[in-house]
């Protein structure tokens, strides 16, 4: 008798563990075949019978990551927290290690992806919308963001400056080297926090935050634990998005995107705090306005200009901040206005205006700048070189404009 019922539990416990495997091999197959929905669907069924599989956990924590990232905006965070809770239901029963062996890169990939996307609700327009990614991250990965504790300041009771155990934190330190060492902070006459910075060995690290009088953030930086790299927000006084990039120290790096009322005015690329590469300024309407080329901060490649409905309006070659090159510009219905030649950046040879139809209006021939029948040279043709000039000089750094954002735009030559 006692050795049937052996024989049973040890024939049980076998075809329990092969159906495991069945059904992991089953769920792995839909996955691979990037069948999603369906890996999704096998997984709950799993889990319906066995609350704690492991594996039906962590395909359907992969499926529901692979949804994300191909998500509309409305099912981006629906996607996101499905995936984290079924993430941090695998890692709750994983007793055999199969999470650190077989899927430490896609818990990795997760936690950065869920980063990202909880600081852009966070500092956006949805902040009260991030609280379930910083709830995931503390739950799964222990880590427990600035973030967080705000979201549940329970959690973290402020110590009190009352009674016999105080603890009194010590700011605006610098250590026996005169380096700035913890927590930095500054008051405006009127009592306005000005920034608040932690600092090591002299060089901000974590969040660094500005403030302009009126309480309104003014800069948003987040540094690396070197204090080297940081990624950086620019905002006016009303609390609007006029900029963000990279930071290398004190130089901008990398893409540098502005924005007025929401809306994305402009864009430029830098290497080491000098201009490298394409520059644009854009239209309210996304089209864009200009478009000009860097090479170690000088102009240097072909500069176009446009009219809103993404027509050329202007266009000729710099190089090295020099024009040597021809010269057009155009109606807004395509047809040519003005040809051309710049050389040394002056006026050179014949320069033929055209009507709207492509008619020869008139040709003046210019010698190193000078024309040769300047009294044909009206007032129409000045005012039209001075308007397609406009923008010769470099964008401006909205910094500059930071409370006056319609002046950056006007100061740039857009509407």
């Amino acid at each position: 008798m006692y050795k049937i019922t052996g024989l049973f539990i040890v024939l049980f416990f076998s075809n329990l563990l092969f159906a495991q495997t069945k059904d992991e091999k089953k769920l792995k197959a839909l996955y691979d075949k990037q069948d999603y929905d369906k890996c999704i669907e096998q997984s709950l069924k799993i889990l319906k019978k066995d609350s704690k599989s492991v594996y039906a956990s962590i395909f359907a924590a992969q499926s529901y990551f692979e949804q994300f990232k191909n998500a509309d905006r409305k099912t981006k965070a629906k996607t996101l927290r499905n995936s984290l809770k079924y993430a941090g239901k695998a890692k709750k029963y994983d007793q055999q290690g199969v999470i650190k062996a077989d899927f430490e890169k896609f818990y990795s990939e997760l936690k950065d992806s869920t980063m990202s996307f909880a600081k852009r609700l966070y500092y956006g327009e949805k902040k009260e919308k991030s609280k379930f990614a910083y709830d995931y991250l503390a739950k799964i990965y222990a880590d427990t963001t600035a973030q967080f504790k705000e979201f549940h300041p329970e959690l973290y009771p402020e110590k009190s400056d009352i009674g016999l155990n105080t603890v009194k934190v010590k700011v605006n330190q610098i250590d026996e080297q005169g380096r700035k060492q913890g927590f930095w902070t500054k008051k405006y006459r009127n009592g306005v926090t000005a920034y608040e910075v932690t600092f090591k060995n002299n060089k901000p690290v974590g969040e660094y935050k500005r403030y302009h009088e009126n309480g309104k953030l003014y800069a948003f930086l987040i540094y690396d634990d070197k204090g080297e790299w940081a990624d950086a927000k620019l905002y006016d006084e009303d609390g609007d998005l006029i900029g963000e990039g990279k930071y290398f120290g004190k130089l901008k790096d990398g893409l540098w995107t502005y924005y007025d009322k929401g809306v994305k005015v402009a864009d430029e690329n830098y290497s080491m705090g000098k201009k490298n590469g394409t520059s644009r300024t854009y239209f309210r309407n996304g089209q864009i306005s200009e478009e000009k080329n860097w090479n170690n901060d000088v102009e240097d490649g072909a500069w176009r200009q446009y009219y809103d409905n993404g027509k050329k309006r202007l266009e000729t070659k710099i190089d090295m901040g020099v024009r040597n090159s021809v010269y057009y510009v155009y109606y807004s219905n395509g047809r040519l206005k003005i040809r051309g030649q710049y050389k040394n950046d002056l006026m050179d040879g014949k320069w033929i205006y055209y009507d709207s139809d492509g008619k020869v209006l008139k040709e003046i021939v210019y010698h190193m700048g000078k024309a040769e029948n300047k009294d044909e040279l009206e007032k129409e043709e000045q005012e039209i070189f001075k308007q397609f000039e406009l923008n010769k000089k470099r964008l401006m750094d909205p910094k500059d404009y930071i409370n006056k954002p319609y002046e950056y735009m006007k100061a740039n030559g857009l509407k």
